[in-house]
């Protein structure tokens, strides 16, 4: 079998889709993974192959706006569907369509495994007349489909494919999840997925520093972490797009600097050791028991860890799952808010009420101490653990392959 991943937006959301990647090329199948330069510079030394064929989301942007800046309203609102639409299905896309098709055309797939919110893919999957299937994904289960529906069908119209009717038409063939059925963070009804336990290290070279060891274990040990590095718009050529003026207050009070500033001066009022994970970001240290870090493996920190503090991401709440870690959610945008009152409802932590300090230490705090949460959190963990094995995804996919083949030559 050949399989086509694609990614868009996150070096993290690369790294993160590792595992099955390479699951994939260890049992023989064939599987190339094609994306943004930036975004898959941090597979270069993983066993996947890579196509670094897709335009820089901000480049294509720059064309679109022809030397005009990006403003954002004064009502600008984080967590809408509409701006996520826009940047994941906007017309700007086609150009990755574009690059991709020959890169299809000399790999062949048999089907593309695509990131949640990279669109490219699934219109070259419909072009070439092959499934395609989503992996693990937070905001793609989160925005409204007809709104999504609506982009993408005026997408397929730019390209001369045919439209769509159904509201599920980005799942068409399948989707995958992390997380049980009964646990599933969809905000809205969609179709079921196949979900699978995710590894505690997305690759086998990772490893912790020795001073970690070292601190108070008589302590509970918390991470924090804030919105993953490698996005879209952390690079220079991003800082051009904007009007820096005229951000509305909102948005600089949500930065995740503001949010990685709020948590750890939260943390040092908190009795534990703290690890912040800052992404380069310039947090000052607020306390002895606040350490500060560039980066670690989370997935395999929160092993032993007590309590996880995050922006409340997808990836970050499945993997606290994973480890039976309840996790205290300050949203910052797209799907968080959604993710920190799911998270709450099914009693995996606690949502952070606001950026202040205070706010961030009670909820810890709460977190820490509270019998519902860890119940819940252990309850959550087994079913994780109970899942089928990354193994058995190939065994998902083959047969979405032989389905679409029958399919075809009848």
């Amino acid at each position: 079998m050949r399989v086509l991943c694609t990614v868009a937006f996150s070096a993290a959301h690369a790294h993160t889709s590792l595992p099955l990647t390479a699951m994939l090329a260890s049992l023989g199948h064939e599987v190339l993974v094609a994306g943004p330069g930036s975004v898959l510079r941090g597979l270069a030394d993983e066993p996947v192959a890579t196509a670094p064929v897709f335009p820089e989301v901000v480049d294509q942007l720059a064309d679109l706006l022809q030397g005009e800046v990006l403003t954002l309203p004064a009502d600008y609102d984080p967590f809408s569907d509409e701006m996520i639409v826009e940047l994941a299905a906007g017309p700007h896309i086609a150009a990755a369509v574009e690059a991709l098709l020959p890169v299809a055309a000399e790999f062949r797939p048999h089907l593309v495994l695509r990131e949640g919110i990279e669109f490219a893919g699934l219109l070259v999957a419909e072009r070439l007349g092959i499934p395609h299937v989503t992996a693990p994904t937070g905001v793609g289960q989160y925005v409204d489909r007809l709104t999504l529906l609506n982009a993408l069908n005026e997408r397929r119209a730019e390209l001369r494919q045919p439209l769509h009717e159904s509201l599920d038409s980005a799942h068409r063939y399948g989707r995958l999840d992390s997380v049980p059925p009964g646990y599933s963070f969809a905000r809205q009804p969609m179709p079921p997925a196949f979900a699978f336990q995710q590894p505690a290290q997305h690759s086998p070279g990772e490893r912790l520093p020795q001073w970690l060891a070292d601190l108070d274990p008589a302590r509970p040990l918390v991470v924090a972490s804030t919105v993953a590095s490698g996005g879209v718009f952390e690079s220079e050529s991003a800082l051009g797009l904007f009007d820096f003026d005229a951000l509305p207050v909102q948005a600089l009070e949500r930065s995740p600097l503001a949010h990685l500033e709020a948590i750890a001066r939260g943390l040092s009022a908190v009795d534990c050791e703290a690890v912040v994970l800052t992404g380069g970001l310039p947090v000052e240290s607020a306390a002895p028991n606040v350490h500060l870090v560039d980066e670690l493996p989370q997935a395999l920190l929160l092993q032993g860890a007590d309590l996880l503090v995050s922006h409340g991401g997808y990836s970050s709440v499945r993997e606290a799952m994973r480890a039976g870690v309840p996790i205290a959610v300050l949203p910052v945008l797209h799907d968080q808010m959604h993710n920190a009152h799911r998270v709450n409802d099914l009693k995996l932590g606690v949502r952070v009420q606001d950026f202040q300090a205070a706010a961030v230490a009670r909820a810890c705090e709460h977190a820490l101490g509270s019998d519902d949460v860890r119940a819940g959190v252990r309850r959550a963990q087994r079913h994780v653990l109970g899942l089928p094995s990354l193994r058995d995804v190939a065994g998902y996919l083959e047969r979405i392959v032989h389905r679409n083949r029958k399919r075809v030559s009848t």
